[in-house]
């Protein structure tokens, strides 16, 4: 079976968010943007966090599955 990715796994980021998580083929997904608007600042970090948070967990995940082919 062929490995889920080939090479070093990685998070992007731009302007302090993440942007996607590539391989050494390229990106193998994008995060959405998130738009900033005036008195949205909770909701804005908030959703700022949370991709942080997916970013790490779909990071960690894709490792793991790359490890258990291996």
């Amino acid at each position: 079976m062929k490995n889920i990715t080939d090479g070093k796994l990685q998070i992007i980021y731009k302007l302090n968010k993440p942007y996607g998580i590539r391989d050494s083929t390229g990106y193998l997904l994008f995060f959405s943007s998130v738009s900033k608007f005036t008195g949205q600042e909770e909701r804005y970090r908030s959703e700022i966090e949370h991709q942080f948070k997916l970013a790490d967990f779909l990071l960690k995940s894709l490792k793991e599955a790359k490890d258990e082919q291996v």
